[in-house]
């Protein structure tokens, strides 16, 4: 890509601004310029939470997610049947809500019981969100996997598309 272009960062808003335009369907007239308080990170709310109150910081909340590369590429689901329907299956894996620790700031967030530590898009996106809410986050690579990339299904300098929905606690 570097033979392409002077700057990687804006070849990938780039291909945001692309991404946006082949899906005004989903994004309406939602520009590269549109980020959101951070730059290279775009937000798009699918359904209205169904309480506007931020969370307090010693909370847990429950999400299903699914990532993709802007081509479409799903890499990493919460959901078995969008895993199935996307090739990434795997038996050993167990398709459930991930549990959210809620922090001070969103890069206090961690997810599942171990507390692992999340990509600062993914975290972002978290943080706009609210009680039941849906919505899609958008962010260049330097909020992402950067140029090191995540295993085979995440090229360096990839933009990624994260979809999350905020759900009930799952039952035992």
């Amino acid at each position: 890509i570097r033979e392409y272009t002077d700057s990687i960062y804006s070849y990938e808003i780039d291909c945001i601004a692309d991404y946006f335009k082949a899906n005004s369907d989903i994004f309406g007239n939602m520009a590269a310029i549109d980020s959101v308080d951070v730059f290279g990170f775009y937000y798009k709310q699918l359904k209205a939470p169904s309480d506007t109150t931020s969370f307090p910081s010693d909370t847990s909340i429950y999400i299903n997610y699914t990532g993709k590369l802007l081509n479409g590429l799903v890499f990493d689901t919460t959901i078995e049947k969008v895993a199935k329907d996307n090739g990434i299956w795997s038996s050993s894996r167990t398709y459930e809500p991930a549990k959210i620790n809620w922090g001070e700031s969103y890069s206090d967030l961690t997810m599942g019981s171990r507390g692992s530590s999340t990509i600062t898009g993914f975290a972002l996106t978290l943080w706009e969100m609210r009680a039941f809410e849906k919505g899609i986050g958008v962010f260049y690579s330097p909020l992402g996997y950067s140029y090191s990339g995540s295993g085979a299904s995440i090229p360096a300098y990839s933009p990624l598309i994260f979809e999350i929905e905020i759900v009930a606690e799952p039952e035992d």
